[in-house]
């Protein structure tokens, strides 16, 4: 028989995911995205036409990064993974302010 510490531990570790799966997934999707969409525009690629390619690849991004927050051994390792992989289009987006 499984303990109560046992079930808790794991409802908790289980609630970290999906809170690292829908909140990071979402803010490193958004963020990747003005990157990017910045980024096109500055290589001289038509803004409506970055904006929207860069958007229809957003999906497909999306979910392989809410898939990674399950595939982490720990829901804190999900949270690092996060984490590190905010970090680059968080610079290039300050780098690409104007």
């Amino acid at each position: 028989m499984i303990g109560f510490g046992a079930v808790a531990r794991a409802r908790w570790a289980n609630a970290g995911r999906v809170t690292a799966c829908t909140l990071g997934a979402y803010g490193i999707t958004a963020l990747v995205t003005a990157a990017l969409s910045r980024l096109l525009v500055r290589l001289g690629m038509d803004a409506v036409e970055a904006v929207t390619g860069v958007t229809l690849a957003s999906f497909a991004l999306f979910a392989v990064i809410a898939m990674s927050a399950f595939h982490a051994r720990s829901p804190t390792r999900a949270w690092i993974i996060m984490i590190l992989l905010a970090l680059p289009p968080a610079l290039l987006l300050l780098a690409l302010s104007e």
